[in-house]
């Protein structure tokens, strides 16, 4: 998803011309911790509550103080994981967004990237999420996909992250339904390390206790 459909509809940025006790009262107002400061579309810096409660006149006005923040912003064409990456790094509550010609158009917040996402992953549908561990040098999407549709289930999404200080990789996987009994059931028959579920009305000790019924069954 693009960061140009997920634009905010209200009116977070400043003037220049704007005061310090302007700024403050749209920040509560607003419950963000910084604020972009617009004049005619061009877009000049974000502003911090931090920095503004430190300015004992409040009547000065935002072009007479020196910004301390990093020019932030993220531009309408880039994805909205491009977003979560700059949020992350700079810890701010909203992002300007600027077009191709640098004219601001507007800004998205922690809330509209969350959602963003969670649209992007299909998280909204419901489906159960299977965690595993894997040795990355034996990682086949392939194969996985091939085990799990042959019990009558599809993957809606999957991601994966290595695992710090090791060679493994966790791997996270949405399926299109809860009842994944027999999918559990054939992963661990392929020697795939289930690390939990989520979303399938069991928890870990019922995980745990299917997998011994399963290898005893194995040792008959």
């Amino acid at each position: 998803m693009y960061i140009g459909d997920i634009i905010s509809d209200f009116y977070a940025e400043v003037k220049s011309s704007d005061t310090v006790a302007y700024t403050l009262d749209k920040i509560n107002e607003l419950h963000f911790h910084q604020l972009p400061i617009v004049d005619e579309k061009e877009y000049k810096g974000l502003i911090t509550e931090e920095q503004l409660i430190q300015i004992s006149d409040d009547q000065l006005t935002l072009k007479d103080i020196k910004l301390l923040s990093p020019l932030i912003y993220i531009f309408d064409y880039q994805h909205v994981y491009d977003a979560l990456q700059i949020i992350s790094i700079y810890k701010t509550d909203i992002l300007p967004v600027l077009n191709k010609q640098m004219q601001y158009i507007g800004v998205i917040t922690n809330n509209d990237i969350l959602k963003s996402l969670n649209s992007t992953l299909d998280n909204a549908e419901n489906g159960a999420i299977i965690v595993l561990e894997l040795d990355a040098r034996d990682q086949s999407f392939t194969h996985l996909a091939h085990i799990i549709e042959s019990e009558n289930t599809k993957i809606v999404n999957a991601s994966s992250r290595a695992i710090p200080d090791s060679n493994k990789i966790e791997m996270t996987i949405k399926l299109n339904k809860n009842n994944i009994s027999s999918v559990i059931a054939s992963l661990w028959r392929f020697d795939y390390e289930v690390k939990a579920t989520f979303n399938d009305g069991t928890d870990q000790d019922e995980l745990l206790d299917r997998y011994d019924h399963l290898m005893n069954y194995l040792d008959l």
